[in-house]
């Protein structure tokens, strides 16, 4: 949030409550003039610290949901998970070690957060990615069930595998103009290798893992 607010030249003294002026001004920034404001949240790293500090804003707000749309106005959700869980726990400790998180699709580096390491096989490092990505999704699945809320649910298997017919999903899911999906290519690369299959097979023989999605 400091980054946010320095490079926004919002005050450093509204982080500590989180007030109006930077959410106002994370939407002007968010919405960049299309007149349709995304967020990206995270259930672990995320969820609970916004609906803290929005209660602590908004402390009338009768629940989660009203806390966010008090903030943000009326919502919609897209819901994007992994069907492969195990694959995204191997990602994520590889991008860890790693330092690299995202590549452009000319497969230049597009964000790096430490300087590059050789990935080295880490079973606990692994289990507790995956521990914490299927408690996440089991998270946003009660939430949403307790909040009555039906989100456009995508998978990165079929987003990777179509991603304009799935933006096409999701701006007719918003109502916006979803011709705007035709000829769409992805601005970014896959990181996964050969070694990440290897490092995936590897960790479900030995967590005993026998189907990819636990939720399933």
């Amino acid at each position: 949030m400091a980054n946010f607010a320095a490079k926004w030249g919002v005050p450093t003294q509204t982080l500590e409550g989180f007030d109006q002026d930077y959410i106002d001004t994370a939407i002007d920034r968010g919405t960049a003039g299309t007149g349709c404001f995304g967020m990206r949240i995270m259930w672990t790293n995320n969820m609970p610290g916004l609906i803290g500090r929005l209660g602590t804003l908004f402390p009338s707000a009768d629940n989660d949901l009203d806390c966010l749309c008090t903030a943000f106005g009326p919502l919609k959700f897209i819901h994007l998970s992994r069907d492969d869980k195990v694959a995204e726990a191997v990602s994520l400790a590889m991008a860890a070690q790693t330092g690299l998180w995202h590549k452009n699709a000319d497969g230049s580096e597009l964000e790096r957060l430490a300087p590059h390491q050789d990935p080295v096989y880490d079973h606990d490092l692994i289990a507790s990615e995956y521990a914490e990505v299927t408690e996440g999704d089991a998270a946003w699945q009660q939430w949403f069930a307790t909040n009555n809320i039906t989100p456009c649910r995508i998978s990165y298997e079929n987003l990777s595998a179509d991603p304009a017919g799935n933006l096409f999903k999701i701006l007719d899911f918003l109502g916006l103009d979803s011709s705007a999906a035709r000829g769409i290519t992805p601005g970014t690369a896959k990181l996964a290798t050969p070694l990440s299959q290897t490092w995936a097979a590897r960790f479900r023989a030995e967590a005993g893992i026998v189907s990819s999605d636990p939720l399933a």
